[in-house]
């Protein structure tokens, strides 16, 4: 029987007519348009591979949200640098995109406890960021083989990967680097409290050497303009089916079928590809709600995972000074003074006057602490410094101008998963039933190691 038909059949049985639907037939069906994804997708075209691209918003970019203002400037609220290294810088002159150095809004922190609203001491002994950083560095440099960026563990999992980071801390005498740590890693969650593995997960070698050597760089026109020509460069008008989301899939080891509904119109398109690449977080429910024809091992390893629901945002007119950023500082945790969940990491000045950036994590599993929970904490965590008489805040009159949800955040699994093999089973996935995976469940969540181990990907699909 030829693939297209059985595919027809699969779908037919999942209750869903392809009779009638308009057929895009491709080398590879993407679904994901973030970071991954659009890397994906540019390197495939490079490369003379036909693709779709199945984005759920009307633009891509994931994580990478920017706001722009009218009078020309820009706040990159989302992923706010890159990678100042050979690999970006690449990808940035394939798309002909311009880049500059990464500078921070300020470089002044004024410490307050964001839930009585009044100052606070920072904790003792914190070291600058560089010095902090290399102690960090020269403790985790044992675990080399997670310096990629990916869960490459070896077959007997290091237990002091699976305690909590609090005993690797006191272990190392790393009270004064918690401060910089919390800076990468604070989406992590109650830091102290997590297995060390996720801390270094989210800084590790790749965030710390790229910190140390060559800092961070940004688009220089904001990383919407590096979406933007991605799209350009992908041929969104034939290649990327924005606003869409799938609602069959069918998948053998000879290809895939898709079907695609837009999300505005309820127009659907069939998708028939040799290979798929996931690059969106594969969830069970996310996947089922595409209507996936999951096996057993899929369902096993995507039940495991718990996450954070995480927020950014910007607000303006609150009534806070310009000019230095506002942590959040918890009096009563230590060591390292750190918030716990729910909270706002920190005030982060935007650099243009008036536009403070903000990033919210919620508890871990906790999926009452929506986007509207997370609205509501910015609004009472501002208010508090008001009523204390920190700052002359303004709350009433505050605007939330952008909010973004990057929900689900930080996807991680149970120690004793870890132990006993889940991330070796998770890449045994890879190439399963034509299928691919990337993202940040299998590799860091920042944008250039998530570029260099999709490229490893596209390598395998190749093969």
């Amino acid at each position: 029987m030829r693939l297209a038909s059985f595919l027809a059949l699969a779908t037919a049985a999942a209750g869903i007519s392809t009779a009638n639907l308009p057929v895009v037939t491709r080398d590879v069906a993407i679904l994901g348009g973030g970071a991954t994804g659009t890397y994906a997708a540019v390197q495939l075209r490079e490369q003379g591979k036909s693709v779709a691209l199945i984005e759920k918003k009307p633009q891509l970019g994931g994580h990478a949200e920017t706001l722009y203002l009218p009078d020309g400037q820009y706040i990159n609220y989302g992923v706010e640098g890159y990678f100042n290294n050979e690999l970006t810088k690449s990808f940035f002159a394939q798309l002909d995109v311009d880049y500059e150095l990464l500078l921070p809004g300020s470089m002044l922190t004024k410490h307050v406890d964001f839930t009585t609203g009044k100052t606070a001491l920072p904790a003792s002994g914190i070291l600058d960021a560089g010095t902090g950083a290399a102690l960090y560095r020269a403790a985790i440099e044992q675990f080399d083989y997670l310096a990629t960026g990916a869960y490459y563990l070896p077959d007997e999992v290091p237990e002091v990967l699976l305690r909590p980071f609090r005993e690797f801390v006191d272990a190392h005498a790393l009270w004064g680097a918690l401060e910089i740590i919390f800076t990468f890693a604070e989406n992590v969650g109650d830091l102290l409290e997590r297995p060390l593995l996720y801390v270094i997960m989210n800084f590790g070698i790749p965030q710390i050497d790229a910190l140390l050597q060559g800092e961070y760089i940004r688009p220089k026109n904001g990383t919407g303009e590096l979406f933007d020509k991605a799209a350009n460069y992908i041929d969104e008008r034939n290649n990327i089916l924005y606003s869409s989301s799938v609602i069959s899939a069918s998948r053998t080891e000879s290809g895939v079928e898709l079907v695609v509904e837009h999300s505005q119109t309820g127009k659907c398109t069939l998708i028939r590809a040799r290979k798929l690449l996931i690059a969106h977080p594969p969830t069970l429910p996310s996947l089922t709600a595409q209507g996936f024809d999951l096996a057993r091992e899929e369902k096993s390893l995507f039940s495991k995972w718990s996450h954070v629901n995480y927020y950014a945002a910007v607000v303006n007119a609150t009534g806070l000074p310009d000019g230095f950023n506002i942590a959040n500082t918890d009096p009563s945790n230590n060591p390292g003074h750190l918030p716990l969940p729910p909270f706002l990491w920190q005030l982060e000045y935007s650099g243009v006057p008036g536009y403070f950036m903000i990033k919210i994590v919620g508890p871990r599993n906790d999926d009452t602490f929506t986007a509207e929970a997370a609205r509501e904490l910015i609004v009472q965590n501002i208010r508090a410094m008001g009523q204390a008489g920190t700052f002359a805040t303004t709350p009433g009159e505050m605007q939330i101008v952008a909010f973004a949800s990057h929900t689900p955040e930080t996807l991680t699994v149970d120690v004793d998963e870890i132990r006993n093999g889940f991330y070796k089973r998770l890449y045994a996935l890879q190439g399963v039933r034509s299928t691919f995976y990337t993202g940040y469940t299998f590799c860091t969540d920042y944008s250039t190691p998530l570029w260099n181990y999709t490229g490893s990907v596209l390598e395998m699909m190749d093969s």
